[in-house]
């Protein structure tokens, strides 16, 4: 008998904690409307109802996402005294099935359709009406509606702004950036129906952004029937591999039949041709990056240029006549001057643990045969423990050794082991001339993280494909045509002949220039050529890996 009331004791409490359980949970919202004439009515008193009870420094919550475009939100609907704005009678509008086809065609404006509530919006529709008895959930229109609104406010923000802070590449609500009076702007297209006008009138308005937007759309149409995966490495079936490269290389559209010569010919060069688009040493040869390369799929592709039309969204086309343009993942610099390329050079940017800053400043003097005072981080972490074990460093690479008050000492007579990256009183500076770090031209200009251009005693690094190197610092391979460049304008007063006689000289100089230039270091991975032809460049500092993650994870949120 004991065990039939322990048995009755413990179904009784599994039939408690599951009613207790059930009753936490709210039953799903449903108001039904039977009558077609009411549905416009009903489902405006819900908006009402809800609206009026949200204040402006809060976040609507509908179907569990998070409105961040509510304050537009509230100042729509009651301009529109709450009335429904994208159905009628239970059935999307025109205007509501225009808003809903450019949500699906986000991706055109390189945005993603999940941001703005898509299925969720088209569900809400799809399942207002029951099918076998007429009514309408107008519940579910209410919710239809307002992510329809809050999915206009939140892509006109993301068109114009963007979604992704510049600096901290994180997620930002830019609604309170914008220029434009978005609410006014929403009211007149909704009664035109030129709901795609106002997105456009809404883009960057740069060159560079609509060769990309552009590039996009080709690419999407050029395989939308075609998708690839990525590719095994060699060690996996060395056999088949270059098969399996050539079968990648024609899936993109990468492989020619057209090339002349044999098969294994025809694929070196079909190699090449990638190895060109995505910015690499055209060798012909599956090294290291181009294996890297080949790796990327079609949808890889179209994020990298989503993203650089994001980035595009916050940066402002240079408005100078004539500007120098450095892109760190392009590892290039060039002058433009009436919108022309002038002239062009390879560099070597900072590697991925010393980074060249992104930044806009001017060029306005270069100096003739620089020292290099070695700054304090690079003197103990890297000089110092080579001169514990070599004193003769120093000598065999023209360094001086400075006391606190900048007078030379004899650093021979330096017991270096006694020092440490906490306690170092000594400057080192190297001494001008060819073998001078900083090579025999420094470019200066403004900034507050101590870089500027300069040429280099190791010019062979240039050759190289992967040319993030540097402890922050620009080095330009074209030098001299660039200083050549910058002194053109003075050419009365200081004449290229008398820079190539200085140079001769080995002394110090500076040059001021007769008319500044304006320098911009960027960072775009993605660019349309003058030919129209996209180029795709390696994400050395991982930039672009960390805005897609942080975009992911917004859609996941």
């Amino acid at each position: 008998m004991k065990s039939y009331r322990i048995l009755f004791f413990l179904f009784a409490c599994t039939i408690i904690t599951a009613c207790n359980k059930c009753s936490d949970e709210k039953p799903e919202e449903v108001v039904l409307v039977e009558k077609p004439e009411m549905v416009n009515e009903e489902t405006t008193k819900l908006i009402q109802e809800k609206l009026s009870k949200t204040d402006t420094s809060d976040i609507l919550f509908v179907e569990n996402d998070s409105l961040y475009a509510t304050l537009f939100i509230l100042d729509f609907y009651r301009q529109r005294k709450y009335s429904v704005a994208f159905t009628d009678k239970g059935l999307l509008t025109k205007e509501g099935d225009t808003l809903l086809t450019a949500i699906k065609n986000a991706e055109e404006y390189g945005l993603y359709r999940e941001d703005y509530h898509f299925q969720k919006i088209k569900d809400l529709i799809n399942s207002a009406k029951d099918s076998l008895t007429n009514k309408v959930d107008v519940v579910k229109l209410l919710h239809a509606d307002l992510l329809l609104a809050d999915a206009f406010f939140t892509m006109a923000v993301h068109i114009n702004k963007g979604r992704i802070n510049a600096d901290s590449l994180t997620y930002e609500w830019k609604g309170n950036q914008l220029d434009t009076n978005i609410v006014e702007l929403f009211n007149t297209v909704i009664s035109r129906n030129t709901i795609r006008i106002a997105f456009d009138s809404l883009e960057p308005k740069n060159e560079y952004y609509r060769a990309l937007k552009s590039s996009l759309k080709n690419l999407k149409s050029e395989f939308k029937d075609t998708d690839w995966d990525s590719i095994a490495s060699r060690e996996s079936d060395s056999t088949t591999f270059m098969s399996r490269v050539k079968e990648r290389l024609i899936k993109s559209h990468d492989y020619f039949e057209e090339f002349t010569g044999s098969d294994s010919i025809k694929l070196v060069k079909s190699i090449k041709n990638f190895q060109c688009k995505n910015n690499l040493t055209e060798d012909g040869k599956i090294g290291k990056l181009t294996f890297k390369a080949l790796q990327r799929t079609k949808q890889d592709y179209i994020d990298q240029i989503a993203v650089n039309m994001e980035r595009w969204r916050w940066s402002k086309e240079p408005s100078e006549k004539q500007y120098v343009w450095v892109n760190i993942p392009k590892f290039e610099m060039h002058v433009v001057e009436e919108d022309t390329i002038v002239m062009r050079s390879r560099v070597i940017v900072g590697a991925t643990d010393h980074q060249t800053p992104l930044l806009k400043s001017t060029i306005r003097y270069f100096l003739i045969y620089p020292y290099w005072t070695v700054p304090l981080s690079i003197a103990t972490k890297e000089i110092l423990p080579i001169l514990k074990r070599d004193t003769t460093y120093l000598s065999r690479k023209n360094f001086e050794v400075l006391d606190r008050n900048n007078k030379k000492v004899d650093a021979s007579k330096i017991n270096w082991k006694k020092y440490s990256k906490n306690y170092f009183p000594w400057k080192l500076r190297q001494g001008i001339g060819e073998k001078n770090s900083l090579g025999i031209l420094k470019f200066n200009f403004e900034n507050k993280y101590g870089v500027y251009m300069h040429d280099t005693d190791n010019r062979k690094l240039f050759n190289r494909e992967m040319r993030a190197m540097s402890h922050g610092c620009c080095r330009l391979e074209k030098f001299m045509n660039f200083a050549q460049f910058l002194i053109r304008d003075d050419s009365i007063k200081y004449p290229v002949d008398s820079l190539i006689s200085d140079i001769t000289k080995e002394e110090q100089k500076y040059l001021y220039i007769k008319k500044p230039i304006a320098l911009y270091f960027t960072y775009f991975t993605t660019e349309v050529d003058q030919f129209g032809e996209l180029h795709y460049f390696i994400d050395v500092y991982h930039r672009d890996e960390k805005m897609l993650k942080e975009m992911r994870r917004k859609r996941k949120s």
